[in-house]
């Protein structure tokens, strides 16, 4: 009897089973392209709040969807730098709203300026 209890109250019982969106989420269900944000069309067939697909990507990921999105962006710009691509080009084709949180973020991540990451990895390659 104990394992039919703690089967139809696993809260009551100290067992935690995931929920439907933490399983989701685990097995790749987000968008496919990162860089375009969360897709509310995803988040319709789920019936599942924002807030909610939140807790449960960052319960599964120790992070942020934000802090992700940030991230991926991040390694786009930095590849599009080192191909050769124009500061404000990369800004715009990585997803960044605008200019100046892009400068801000980049510099607090990296330390240094897109333009002198360009510069540093121009010095490498030559």
């Amino acid at each position: 009897m104990g394992a039919t209890y703690s089967l139809l109250y696993p809260e009551q019982s100290g067992i935690r089973t995931p929920s439907s969106t933490s399983v989701l989420v685990a097995r790749g269900g987000l968008p496919s392209d990162p860089l375009s944000g969360p897709d509310p069309y995803h988040r319709q067939e789920l019936y599942a709040s924002r807030e909610h697909l939140s807790r449960a990507f960052k319960e599964c990921t120790m992070e942020s969807i934000h802090n992700y999105l940030i991230y991926l962006r991040m390694q786009h710009c930095r590849k599009a730098l080192e191909e050769g691509v124009s500061v404000l080009n990369a800004c715009t084709e990585s997803g960044f709203p605008d200019y100046s949180s892009f400068l801000k973020t980049f510099r607090r991540l990296y330390g240094i300026t897109p333009a002198e990451y360009r510069a540093q990895h121009r010095t490498m390659v030559r």
